[in-house]
């Protein structure tokens, strides 16, 4: 009975009844993205009810071969480097919403090398990638997340500026995934390192967002309204833990683009453009997202979940809220 409980809600978390119509027939397990958790705007996530632990003892990983993964971490490192983090654990209080009040996740340090050998080894053995699919279908994600070998987590963060249009970013060809391809506001990756840095906090989500949008766009906080964090979960071809959150910038797109030409993360970028947001202009990208949409851009696999978010926190995101 409890398990029958624990696959109905994460099923209901895929997708609410209220949203398998028009725009929301979109499933994001169709593209492998599985809930761990979504907030409403009736009851959202406030950085006050957000809690990060950081631990350094790694769970015990039950998905790879560790003398295998160990060999590809080991030649990888000679290349790659880079302090990142990925998810060991989580608590949800749910109290009277099934969306959950409050949420306490924990993470553990690993090194980007790590991350690269783990979604080495998943390519080079995809019944691994189909059980981990077959646990996030069943509801087993918070005994993968106890279980899982090191990865990473990372943000999209989508932009409307005060004209209603949301910022389309082209990927340019020196990022290492998804040449070419076009996301729903910019993306970035959690740090976290080691050795503590003494009068430094960790960043937890919300920090996260806002260097994001510091980062690749050059956005300061004072220039936008308050960040909205929607949905987390994990994408299960590469064991990655993704974040989409919302935000409503101050500025005119005009001014944005001018900004984000002397922004720190400027190269991952071959282009960007404000697209309205509307209902007709949603559904065309959502619907047309790998073969082209009536522009022919070709998006990510991420952005129509990405646009999901958006249209539905999209009265969380109102002009007054930046008075």
């Amino acid at each position: 009975m409890l398990w029958d409980k624990r696959h109905d809600f994460y099923r209901q978390l895929r997708l609410p009844v209220q949203e398998r119509h028009g725009i929301f027939k979109f499933d994001p397990g169709a593209v492998g993205l599985y809930p761990i958790n979504r907030w409403t705007a009736a009851r959202m996530l406030e950085p006050s009810s957000l809690e990060m632990r950081i631990v350094s003892d790694r769970p015990t990983q039950q998905w790879c071969d560790p003398t295998e993964w160990r060999r590809i971490a080991t030649e990888l490192a000679e290349k790659h480097s880079g302090e990142v983090a990925y998810l060991t654990d989580f608590v949800i209080d749910h109290r009277e919403s099934e969306y959950g009040g409050n949420f306490c996740y924990t993470v553990t340090p690993c090194d980007y090398s790590e991350h690269l050998a783990t979604l080495t080894y998943l390519r080079e053995h995809h019944e691994v990638q189909a059980r981990i699919k077959e646990a996030f279908a069943g509801g087993r994600v918070a005994d993968f997340a106890r279980t899982s070998p090191p990865s990473l987590i990372k943000i999209n963060v989508s932009v409307l500026n005060r004209d209603n249009r949301f910022l389309a970013i082209q990927r340019s060809a020196a990022v290492e995934t998804k040449k070419g391809l076009w996301t729903v506001g910019p993306n970035e990756t959690m740090i976290l390192s080691k050795r503590p840095v003494p009068g430094r906090t960790a960043e937890d989500l919300f920090g996260l967002a806002e260097r994001c949008l510091r980062e690749e766009l050059g956005l300061e906080p004072r220039t936008c309204g308050p960040v909205r964090i929607s949905w987390i979960g994990y994408e299960s071809t590469t064991a990655t833990v993704k974040v989409f959150a919302q935000v409503r910038t101050r500025l005119s797109g005009a001014d944005v683009l001018e900004i984000m030409s002397t922004a720190h993360g400027l190269f991952e970028a071959q282009d960007a453009i404000w697209l309205p947001f509307n209902r007709r202009a949603v559904a065309d990208i959502i619907r047309n997202w790998e073969q082209g949409d009536s522009a022919r851009r070709r998006w990510s696999s991420s952005a129509p979940l990405a646009l999901q978010e958006l249209w539905r926190m999209r009265r969380t995101l109102q002009m007054t809220s930046l008075t």
